[in-house]
């Protein structure tokens, strides 16, 4: 009988709740060895470059280094580096973005344990693995679904004008762009600083790019 070579995964997600759930639900299976969870994102090199992981699984939108920049690093450290993104994002942009870059693999944070297991083995094995994303696609992303909404208790028009902060617009072209009038915007402005506790306007922005709201939009 043929033995089974365990596969070495290490977890990167700042959210730790989602990092060490997905640490419980893999360690089920006997083919996967977690060798490292890493909830601090600039941390991955080193982490890649110490538990030398067969896959590595990492989140999208992280604090200081967003998935796509963590990506980026550990390619160009390790080219052969096996990477599975789990994401929330479903914008075809930013997947193509993962798969020219060399990543391997792409599941949503709605993917069962199974379905995780399945695209390692896939990827361990030399496949690349974006069908599961593309099937699931309709999806809304955080930014414009209840995810979002819901974490942070802003309205529908509040997101498109963070979206709109986000790519460098004036009150006056978010007014436009939204046709509705510069009061309102100023409106919404501080109802959303209210809101996420933010202490001056400019802290909007921070916010936006932090969260990556209009994320390759």
């Amino acid at each position: 009988m043929a033995l089974i070579s365990t596969i070495r995964v290490l977890i990167v997600d700042d959210h730790r709740l989602f990092n060490d759930g997905l640490c419980l639900m893999l360690n089920d299976f006997d083919q996967i060895e977690i060798v490292g969870q890493i909830y601090h994102s600039p941390d991955t090199l080193w982490a890649v470059q110490k538990f030398r992981p067969d896959v590595l699984i990492l989140d999208v939108n992280m604090p200081q280094m967003n998935g796509l920049d963590v990506a980026k690093d550990v390619l160009k450290n390790f080219p052969q580096q096996n990477i599975l993104i789990v994401s929330m994002y479903t914008e075809e942009k930013l997947i193509k973005q993962f798969r020219q870059m060399g990543v391997k693999g792409y599941l949503l944070k709605t993917a069962s344990a199974v379905e995780v297991f399945k695209v390692i083995e896939a990827i361990q094995g030399g496949q690349i693995s974006f069908n599961l994303v593309s099937e699931k696609n309709s999806i809304e992303t955080p930014p414009s679904g209840d995810y979002f909404l819901k974490t942070f208790q802003l309205t529908g028009r509040e997101v498109d004008v963070l979206r709109l902060i986000r790519k460098g617009f004036s009150s006056a072209e978010i007014a436009n762009q939204l046709s509705i009038s510069i009061q309102t915007i100023e409106t919404h402005r501080k109802n959303m600083c209210t809101k996420l506790k933010l202490k001056g306007q400019n802290e909007l922005l921070k916010f936006a790019i932090k969260h990556e709201i209009g994320f390759n939009k």
